[in-house]
């Protein structure tokens, strides 16, 4: 693994971890996934607006879950879903438990 790959992984984690704790400073433990994207961009952590690998990581781990069932990590932006943490996600948070894939 070269330097390059090793700062895209730490990137990955420093971001997910990120979301978890916008999430948790939320109203009942939830955001908008553009509010997300918009606070992400404006902190310099992504260029594009397009966070679905981040959410798709975080929902197949159980950490979030959209409120709306139609909704998934890859069409979450467009329609501007609601995404909230789940019990797991505020245990990871809180650090009961460890993710070595999420840097919170």
């Amino acid at each position: 693994m070269n330097d390059l790959e090793k700062a895209e992984i730490k990137q990955n984690k420093a971001i997910r971890g990120y979301i978890i704790r916008c999430l948790v400073k939320g109203y009942n433990n939830t955001a908008l996934t553009r509010q997300l994207s918009n606070a992400m961009i404006a902190a310099g952590l992504i260029i594009s607006p397009d966070i679905s690998k981040y959410l798709d990581y975080l929902q197949g781990a159980g950490y979030i879950e959209f409120t709306e069932e139609k909704v998934t990590a890859y069409n979450a932006y467009a329609n501007d879903a609601v995404i909230k943490l789940t019990k797991e996600g505020v245990d990871l948070a809180e650090g009961t438990i460890e993710d070595n894939g999420v840097d919170v």
